[in-house]
């Protein structure tokens, strides 16, 4: 009897192996409340995981098509009730009441914290692990460290500037020192002229704002009329997309809003 080559046992080998490992990536199923976490799953390609969203869970494409059965201020129980997965992904400012009615699923509950770059690489990994795609989420977590370290090194040397950002206008906010959007401008070579306030979100008064002599405002507001008029040729009004990555942190952050932030800042420079 001949024997069987080698090239198709290495192939029935292969097949299996992928089959295998196919079937690995398919045994988690994950319900996501968090616009930001179902963005990193997707991120390491695991959108075939999710099986139903919030209604703000709309990007990429592909999660607009998912059931919707939540939203900040409840959940579908009964649509919940019907679906078959592993775990709930939240986020830790998800409503604390809507956690509580979630009692029957307290051991599929896997709640993380997103409040700047180094907690979204920590969730990044976490998330890999959770879905089997750790080498994904190394090469997601390796890019967004260059783009750091390279924005960090391109600033390094250059002149401060005064910088504010303005996310809402009636009342005005502004980023505080603890926001991630603090660190965005400091990547950028800007200086917060809002840091030393704790809040994430200060109000302030048209006044302060003035006060604080901005070399560029950064508006998450679609127009400037609510501005004080001697700062509106200073100011730059950002794209939806660009708002919306910079408000959710998730590795297009680094891609869409970060960008932006620094183009604002480097037009004034």
């Amino acid at each position: 009897m001949s024997p069987v080559p080698a090239v198709q046992a290495d192939d029935s080998i292969s097949v299996n192996a992928s089959q295998s490992k196919k079937e690995k990536f398919r045994s988690i199923k994950v319900v996501s409340f968090s616009p930001e976490l179902s963005e990193i799953v997707a991120s390491i390609d695991g959108t075939d995981s999710i099986v139903a969203t919030d209604i703000n869970s709309v990007y990429p494409e592909q999660l607009k098509k998912l059931p919707k059965v939540a939203d900040y201020y409840g959940v579908n129980l009964e649509a919940l009730s019907a679906l078959q997965f592993d775990n709930i992904l939240l986020s830790r400012d998800f409503n604390s009441l809507i956690i509580g009615k979630l009692t029957r699923y307290k051991n599929k509950l896997r709640i993380y914290s997103i409040t700047d770059s180094d907690e979204l690489l920590d969730n990044i990994r976490a998330l890999g692990q959770l879905l089997h795609r750790e080498e994904k989420a190394q090469l997601i977590i390796n890019d967004i460290n260059r783009k750091i370290s390279d924005l960090a090194a391109g600033h390094d040397k250059q002149k401060q500037i005064r910088t504010v950002l303005v996310i809402w206008d009636k009342p005005l906010l502004v980023v505080g020192g603890s926001a991630f959007l603090n660190r965005a401008v400091k990547l950028c070579g800007g200086v917060n002229i809002f840091e030393d306030l704790p809040v994430k979100f200060p109000a302030i008064s048209a006044e302060k704002l003035i006060r604080g002599k901005p070399d560029a405002v950064i508006s998450l507001v679609d127009n400037t009329e609510n501005l004080p008029k001697s700062l509106r040729s200073k100011t730059f009004i950002l794209s939806k997309e660009e708002q919306d990555t910079l408000m959710k942190i998730s590795p297009r952050s680094f891609d869409i809003g970060i960008p932006a932030v620094c183009r604002a800042i480097e037009s004034v420079r």
